[in-house]
């Protein structure tokens, strides 16, 4: 990974801590199964989810309505809208695509990173950093993994299956932000950060707790968690050059 990269991960990674709270091994971390299994996607599941989330990371949503769609069954070779955090009136709308749901931690990982949203946009973060659309959207990916939902979202990333890849961008004004996904693509992934960007993002955060052989690395696929390792690997070579 390019030195830039890992610079701006390191600064948006303490700048998370300086808002959220430091990275303590005590928070929570949302592994594969956090979803029951019996989840099918219904209103209740959904909306009983978004709690569930909101707990992990900290997010008040009890302002916030929950709206099932139904993507198109025919979408090849044109993105479409999977999921949306939006302002109306005086209460916030998240809009989640029913067809993840046949993937509850992808669905996990996307209702996380709605969520990332509230925390940025509904508590009025964002507003003052001026950055990007684009560069908003990633910091949104990398709270995700600040607030402990970084391994579903990480995984979610790393999906090359054609009939569920997602990607994200942003749309509109900072109230209005939208997931998207094409399925005409090589990669299939959700999210703006690569599976490499993800693991280098979750060595941080393990630094930042005090883990040096993270116990939920196992929990990754593959790439992120050879990501992982080498971003781990990586931070710990200058500890290792300056000893003795």
């Amino acid at each position: 990974m390019p030195q830039e990269q890992r610079t701006w991960t390191e600064r948006w990674l303490r700048w998370c801590a300086e808002e959220f709270g430091p990275a303590t091994p005590r928070r929570e971390i949302a592994l594969p199964g956090f979803v029951p299994a019996d989840f099918t996607g219904t209103q209740e599941q959904a909306e009983m989810l978004v709690r569930r989330v909101g707990a992990v990371m900290g997010a008040d949503v009890s302002g916030i309505s929950v709206l099932l769609v139904e993507s198109p069954e025919k979408v090849q070779g044109r993105k479409h809208q999977v999921g949306e955090y939006r302002k109306a009136f005086d209460r916030v709308v998240i809009e989640l695509d029913r067809r993840v749901a046949a993937r509850p931690d992808s669905f996990a990982g996307l209702v996380a990173h709605e969520l990332a949203h509230a925390r940025l946009v509904g508590e009025g973060r964002v507003a003052r950093l001026g950055i990007s659309h684009a560069e908003e959207e990633r910091l949104t990916d990398l709270v995700t993994v600040h607030l402990g939902m970084g391994v579903l979202s990480a995984n979610a990333a790393d999906d090359y299956v054609k009939a569920a890849g997602y990607s994200v961008m942003p749309v509109g004004e900072f109230t209005d932000r939208m997931l998207t996904g094409r399925r005409d693509e090589p990669l299939h992934r959700m999210g703006y950060l690569s599976p490499g960007e993800y693991g280098y993002a979750l060595a941080c955060w393990s630094t930042m707790r005090g883990e040096t052989d993270p116990p939920w690395a196992r929990h990754l696929k593959a790439s992120v968690r050879d990501a992982l390792m080498r971003g781990l690997a990586h931070r710990a070579a200058p500890r290792q050059a300056g000893a003795g």
